[in-house]
């Protein structure tokens, strides 16, 4: 197979891959929001991770790459949620 080929499939691999992979961050959002278990999370890590999604949400919607900035979005709740928790909670 080509390049071209491969492109397609891998694209909508990644996308798959890339809305799943967020959502895998719900049970601890599960633990922050309903049992109020903040415990070991650290503000910096959780704040790094969230301006970083939010730079590749950007560079993906100005780059017009639907996989990179949709993925980058999920993120971007994700991480805010589980930084807003924090803030509520600790």
């Amino acid at each position: 197979m080509t390049t071209e080929q491969i492109k397609p499939h891998l694209e909508k691999a990644v996308f798959g891959f890339g809305i799943i992979n967020p959502l895998m961050a719900l049970p601890q959002l599960h633990l922050i929001w309903v049992q109020h278990h903040v415990g070991g999370l650290s503000v910096l890590t959780i704040g790094a991770a969230l301006v970083m999604s939010v730079l590749w949400t950007a560079y993906g919607f100005m780059g017009r790459q639907t996989v990179l900035w949709v993925t980058s979005a999920a993120w971007v709740a994700m991480n805010g949620l589980t930084l807003l928790g924090v803030a509520v909670f600790a």
